[in-house]
């Protein structure tokens, strides 16, 4: 299997940063105003890395979980098991 040129490499961690920014569990997009679109950049890598090696839901899940934590806010496991199924979807569209 050939790897992701450079160009589609940054397009993917592009689009996922973007799924995060829309998922936004911190509610820092507020309507009508500058958006610091780096807010979820550092949970690309990991949430690619799971994505890339077809973890199950469950893992994606955890990882949501832990990355909730250290933002220091409450989880919600509909909302996560959601936002988890979504990247999922994405990613098996690409």
């Amino acid at each position: 299997m050939r790897g992701l040129d450079k160009v589609d490499s940054r397009i993917r961690w592009r689009e996922l940063r973007d799924l995060w920014n829309e998922f936004d569990p911190i509610g820092v997009y507020v309507d009508d105003q500058e958006w610091p679109l780096d807010e979820y950049e550092s949970y690309c890598g990991t949430s690619l890395r799971l994505l890339e090696q077809n973890s199950p839901t469950s893992e994606l899940e955890a990882y949501i979980h832990s990355a909730f934590d250290k933002m220091g806010i409450e989880s919600n496991d509909k909302e996560i098991n959601d936002f988890a199924k979504r990247m999922q979807k994405w990613f098996q569209e690409k």
